[in-house]
């Protein structure tokens, strides 16, 4: 009997010692990840806020046991800087761990007689693959002195995009050089995509009804309306199981769930190609790694195989565009219907995007120190350029050329200046300068190494803190309070660790007071801006630093 209560006495130390190691352990089992940005900390009180890639903000505390690290190196809190991207674990409102990754110099900132229209399947410098209305495809070359008309203004060629509809105009009977070409307005692109159930299919009034319809938003679906009316054209194509299908059948498929894709038609929603529903719905986000044309499918990172055909509505800059204007390495949102492993794509929404819309434009934008600046010249020195979405650093000088139509702005003064004013102040600081002058910093928007647009400023900023942000504008808001802004849906930060898109399931507002705006090669101003532009932004959080207008 002793014995047996000695023994039930160690069990009770034992189970006393190891209860504080269980406790630990489901803790730790509690522990949820996190992925961001840093946009906000405080030192003294230990706490760091950081905005989630989906647009979510979270304020954690910091304490002697969280693990911080730069590039795998144990760090301080006061090390890690507001813009880092991060990712992390914590436990309730305490941060277990987080990481994040440096970058290089963070801180630095008769004529026209023979006619052809069609859409462009394929872009690539001056050529330009049409597709006709008769299905046929054709290739045709533009030069330096074809002109490009859109809404009756002149554009560049580096406005066209793969989808476009475009009416071709030629010189010459024989030749397949476009003297001139008109370019259909924003009504080519893509309004909504819808989701419902097939209620009515009427071909007295051409319209579809929708019921439990729903809007592709913010990178999700999302409930819209219980009944949805849609318009369609005539021979507005339809798809089955990956069939092509008359319409006068749908009457027979009543109940099903479909898939539209609708544009702006006068004011009305109009269907511009559906899909509809056969088995499963299954939804990837992700990098398509690569294609078999062979075969009709593609892999995505994460080694899923999906098959697609004539049938899959593949939308990218907010087109209808061919499957064949996908390349690996595209960041896509895929809508696949099937079961198990054999999966056919209904969806596959393109997320990128860049300055160039095509390999047609060349415009880039710096930043940099004014090294000097000479009449009709500029130098930058240490001067970084946006390459795909980043900020690339050069330990190096760059010669960039201004001329009279190069738009100049003074953020100090908070005005337009003329070349002559550039040329004749001292915007530049060379080795011949006197040492209490200050350097200034510039962005520049160029077309190669010409400059359409500069905006100087005499302080620094932090590129670090600057991300990439394309979206489409849903307000313009110009208030005292704010100043002049923008939200945007459908919005998607550029994360350069993980290399791809990552969508905002959130509105963003970002301030534009002092952006520089740009569109079809001009600056314009605030007023120019319409809800509906789909845009190109680079920002510092709330503060929009450029706006391209796509």
């Amino acid at each position: 009997m002793k014995k047996l209560k000695t023994v039930l006495l160690i069990f009770a130390i034992l189970c006393g010692m190891l209860l504080p190691f269980l406790q630990d352990k489901k803790t730790a089992l509690a522990a949820q990840s996190l992925e961001g940005y840093i946009i906000d900390m405080n030192t003294q009180e230990s706490w760091i806020k950081v905005e989630e890639y989906n647009g979510n903000q979270k304020q954690f505390k910091v304490t002697a046991d969280t693990a911080l690290n730069i590039d795998q190196i144990p760090v301080y809190l006061n090390d890690l800087k507001i813009g880092m991207e991060v990712y992390g674990e914590y436990n309730r409102d305490t941060l277990i761990y987080l990481e994040s990754w440096s970058t290089e110099n963070p801180g630095y900132i008769p004529p026209g007689g023979k006619v052809r229209t069609g859409i462009i399947k394929k872009i690539d410098r001056d050529q330009i693959i049409l597709r006709l209305t008769s299905g046929k495809e054709e290739t045709y070359y533009t030069t330096p002195a074809t002109i490009a008309i859109k809404n009756s203004v002149n554009v560049p060629l580096s406005t066209l995009y793969e989808g476009d509809w475009v009416r071709l105009y030629f010189d010459e009977k024989d030749s397949d050089i476009i003297s001139r070409m008109k370019i259909q307005g924003d009504s080519v692109k893509i309004k909504a995509l819808y989701k419902g159930q097939l209620d009515a299919a009427s071909m007295v009034d051409d319209a579809l009804v929708l019921k439990n319809a729903q809007i592709f938003q913010n990178g999700s679906w999302q409930e819209y309306k219980n009944i949805l009316r849609i318009d369609y054209l005539t021979n507005f194509p339809v798809y089955y199981a990956g069939k092509a299908i008359p319409f006068n059948n749908l009457k027979y498929l009543q109940g099903k769930t479909i898939y539209i894709a609708a544009k702006d038609f006068f004011g009305k929603d109009t269907a511009e190609k559906m899909v509809i529903k056969s088995q499963y719905e299954t939804t990837f986000s992700d990098k398509i790694q690569e294609i078999n044309w062979y075969a009709s499918a593609f892999e995505l990172k994460n080694k899923r195989n999906i098959d697609f055909n004539e049938g899959t509505i593949f939308i990218k800059n907010q087109r209808i565009v061919d499957g064949y204007s996908v390349t690996p390495g595209t960041d896509a949102l895929v809508v696949a219907d099937g079961k198990g492993e054999k999966a056919l794509a209904s969806i596959v929404y393109i997320y990128d995007q860049d300055i160039n819309n095509s390999n047609i434009g060349q415009y880039y934008f710096y930043s940099g120190k004014l090294e000097s600046v000479l009449e009709n010249k500029v130098t930058l020195s240490d001067f970084f350029i946006l390459n795909h979405n980043d900020w690339e650093s050069f330990d190096d000088e760059k010669e960039l050329y201004y001329d009279n139509d190069t738009y100049i702005f003074d953020m100090e003064k908070m005005k337009k200046i003329t070349p002559e004013e550039f040329f004749a102040m001292d915007y530049g600081v060379g080795e011949s300068s006197s040492s209490d002058r200050k350097s200034w910093y510039a962005y520049a928007y160029t077309d190669g190494d010409r400059i359409a647009a500069v905006v100087l400023k005499k302080d620094m900023d932090s590129l670090l803190r600057q991300r990439v942000t394309i979206g489409t504008i849903n307000k313009i808001e110009d208030d005292g309070a704010i100043g002049a802004s923008v939200t945007l849906t459908d919005a998607k930060d550029w994360s350069s660790r993980n290399e791809k898109w990552m969508p905002k399931s959130l509105p963003v507002k970002v301030r534009i007071e002092k952006a520089l705006l740009i569109k079809d090669d001009r600056v314009i101003s605030f007023e120019d801006l319409q809800a509906g532009d789909s845009i190109y932004m680079l920002r510092d959080d709330f503060e929009g630093k450029f706006l391209l207008v796509k």
